[in-house]
């Protein structure tokens, strides 16, 4: 004798997370993050500390791209740490990271995470 059994699972459609545009923050847009990530390019690639903003006047959302050391090697690529400062509507988030220039101005970001003051 035989029961048909019904799955335990559900039937929901299930997809892959989305990809966030920016890996500075989940708070801007693909075309926020189109303008930003040169002027981080920009600030990486500068011999000293200084400050370059960048704007995205459709969103109203902007921010500031400081390096914070010099230069070092990894992985036969120059990188560099860094604060982003990110200007939404509403409030202002600041974090560190380390961004790494790969071919043709390409931009590896990691380790970001809440900057932390001294």
């Amino acid at each position: 004798m035989t029961f048909p059994l019904k799955s335990l699972l559900p039937d929901d459609a299930t997809g892959s997370i989305a990809r966030n545009p920016s890996p500075i923050s989940a708070d801007l847009s693909a075309a926020d993050w189109r303008i930003a990530e040169p002027k981080l390019v920009q600030a990486l690639k500068s011999s000293g500390g200084d400050e370059i903003a960048w704007s995205n006047p459709d969103s109203g959302r902007g921010g500031v791209f400081q390096p914070v050391a010099g230069p070092f090697d990894r992985d036969g690529h120059a990188c560099r740490a860094f604060v982003a400062r990110v200007d939404l509507a509403d409030r202002n988030a600041t974090v560190q990271a380390v961004g790494c220039l790969l071919a043709s101005d390409e931009l590896l970001v990691d380790q970001v995470q809440p900057w932390k003051a001294l």
